[in-house]
Parts: C-alpha cells; sequence; structure tokens
C-alpha cells in the first residue's frame, strides 16, 4: 500500500542544528503536536518535541519554556485557533499562523531532503502510514486532502516548512 503513502522520501536522520523555525499542530482531546526544523546544508531535519493530548493554553506555554523556545525562535501555528496563538504571542514567543494550503504544502515537503530524527518515535508513526484518501475504487485522490487520522505531527511539519520556504508569488498587473 506504499502507493498511497504522501511521504516517501524521508530517510532517518540525527537532528542537526542550522536555521531552526518550529510548527505546532493545536490539540486538546487530540495530540497538541510541535516539531522542531532545522535547515542546513540543503537539507532538512526534523524532530518531534511535543505530542501531548490535554494541553491547556498555559501547559503548552509552559512546555515551550521548559524546551528552551526563545522570543526570536519562528513558531508557524495552525491558523485555525487565532485565539491561542495570540495568547503564545502575549506570553512572549513569536508565534503567527502557518500558510495552511495542504497539497501545496505537502508538495513543498515532498521537494526537501528530509530527514527524521530516530528519537521521533510518534511523527515516524505518522508518517509512515499518513496516506492520500482513496474512492471506493481504490482510485488516489492526490489533489485533495490527505487521510485526516493521526496527522498532528505530520500537519505541524507541513506547517513549519511550507510557511518558511513558501515564497509568496506576485502577480504583476498590466496597465
Amino acid at each position: 500500500m506504499s502507493l498511497y503513502l504522501i511521504y516517501t522520501h524521508w530517510k532517518l536522520g540525527e537532528f542537526q542544528g542550522g536555521e531552526i523555525v518550529y510548527g505546532l499542530d493545536f490539540g486538546y482531546s487530540v495530540p497538541t503536536a510541535m516539531v522542531r526544523v532545522s535547515f542546513k546544508d540543503g537539507k532538512t531535519y526534523v524532530e518531534e518535541v511535543i505530542y501531548q493530548t490535554k494541553l491547556t493554553t498555559n501547559d503548552l506555554i509552559e512546555r515551550m519554556k521548559d524546551l528552551g523556545i526563545n522570543q526570536t525562535d519562528q513558531i508557524f501555528c495552525d491558523n485555525a485557533e487565532p485565539k491561542t496563538i495570540e495568547e503564545l504571542t502575549r506570553a512572549g514567543f513569536n508565534a503567527r499562523p502557518a500558510a495552511k494550503d495542504v497539497y501545496a504544502g505537502i508538495q513543498k515537503v515532498k521537494a526537501q531532503e528530509l530527514y527524521i530524527s530516530p528519537s521521533s518515535v510518534n511523527l515516524l508513526k505518522e508518517i509512515r502510514s499518513y496516506r492520500w484518501k482513496v474512492d471506493k475504487d481504490g482510485k488516489v485522490h492526490q489533489n485533495e486532502e490527505p487521510v485526516k487520522m493521526w496527522d498532528h505531527l505530520c500537519d505541524a511539519m507541513r506547517y513549519a516548512i511550507y510557511t518558511k520556504l513558501n515564497k509568496p508569488r506576485f502577480q504583476i498587473m498590466a496597465w
């Protein structure tokens, strides 16, 4: 069934320092998921840093402080929760809404030479099962959303990579 897998190009690799950003997918009854992403020497390294249910915003802020995330670190967050993003900002974090074009984001992640930290147990489980939707006839729908199940860290990874690397396209207007 690897035909339906979204990410097949990644490799295991120890996290390397470089330009670091974070991706954050909010949850409560489902896990709050956060990854640290590093861009170094044309390679992208991803490491799971939070994967926990029942975190309140205050709990999340304390966990982020414990992780040593500082005021200059960019944190690209699930844009469906502007209130939580604002609370993180008021707590001194550089939290901002992520660009959330799912298909374009997936394509951007797939374009990276991608390394996942071996210690990222939950991310490894997710990335090994992150699949495209399939219709009743077994046809893959790659231009649509992936299966929305156990995708929290994959979403956080996409938020960080796509938002950081996506360059806005400006349309030239003919007058």
